[in-house]
């Protein structure tokens, strides 16, 4: 309401994110906001205590469709498997690192100061570089490109714009602290974003690798199974994990060992203590990713 109160009704785009937890939510802000195009950007286990079953949280989220219709242009994320188990395939807006529609994406290169690739379209060329982190920022920062040419920006204004993106506070935001890069996820809570900041950190040069984490809440039946997989995959990528005890924290451990994981593990009883005292825990060199 308060977002609201601040429109005119003299804005050329609006840009409305709609958040679910429960059946009809979507529905529900779909009719408030009444959008005219949709992008759905990803569905995993979040809220799932409160769906219950994955089925009805991707029904849920598709609930954008339904109220646009099938002819009108929603974009979806090709690298999200529920999102592709739904959608057609020939689906001309399933968007990924690759590409959408007629766009084709190319050069990508990502490091601990952002991603850059070149997006183009015909004789359309677009020189891209966001400070956004790692390869599974690039098919949505290519859905604004696409967006943004149909509304009638030029090459230069795409550019300028995307120069200038950074990460939210707390979501993939990097900073040189006691000698070593921190990567600060700590507001993710999915697990889509767990695998995309695993994959990130495993293609940084460090003299360690560091992963931190207490887990994910609101996982519902999924629980053991998604932190067992997100074991496996710290355990090909980290050389030291750290773990914030609690009811997750044996199957995250267990997923460690199935991984085969020859590093370094420590398991935190006091986490304030631990970040509060972060400076004793890295040494120079080192890359540090902490989650939710």
């Amino acid at each position: 309401s308060r977002f609201a109160r601040k429109l005119t009704g003299n804005e050329d785009v609006l840009i409305v994110e709609l958040g679910e937890e429960r059946v009809g939510d979507v529905e529900k802000l779909s009719e408030l906001s009444r959008p005219t195009m949709g992008i759905i950007t990803g569905i995993n286990e979040a809220h799932l205590i409160s769906f219950k079953t994955l089925d009805r949280t991707v029904a849920t989220v598709f609930e954008l469709v339904d109220y646009l219709g099938d002819d009108a242009v929603v974009y979806k994320n090709a690298e999200s498997q529920l999102v592709v188990d739904r959608a057609d395939s020939d689906d001309p807006y399933l968007f990924s690192k690759h590409g959408v529609e007629d766009w084709s994406v190319s050069n990508i290169k990502t490091s601990i100061h952002g991603t850059s690739f070149v997006a183009t379209r015909g004789k359309i060329v677009i020189r891209a570089h966001t400070g956004l982190l790692g390869e599974h920022t690039v098919g949505m920062s290519l859905v604004a490109i696409a967006i943004a040419r149909e509304l009638g920006l030029s090459v230069k204004q795409i550019e300028t714009g995307l120069a200038k993106v950074v990460p939210f506070e707390h979501r993939m935001q990097p900073r040189h602290s006691y000698g070593a890069w921190i990567i600060d996820d700590t507001y993710n809570g999915n697990s889509q974003g767990v695998e995309a900041g695993l994959a990130l950190l495993a293609g940084i040069k460090a003299k360690r690798r560091v992963y931190v984490t207490p887990g994910l809440v609101e996982q519902g039946s999924q629980t053991q199974d998604v932190h067992e997989v997100i074991g496996q995959q710290a355990a090909r990528c980290a050389d030291v994990v750290v773990l914030m005890r609690n009811s997750v924290t044996d199957f995250i451990v267990k997923g460690l060992e199935d991984g085969g994981f020859k590093g370094t593990l420590t398991i935190v009883d006091d986490p304030l203590e631990f970040y509060t005292n972060l400076e004793h825990f890295v040494a120079a060199g080192d890359v540090v990713l902490m989650q939710n």
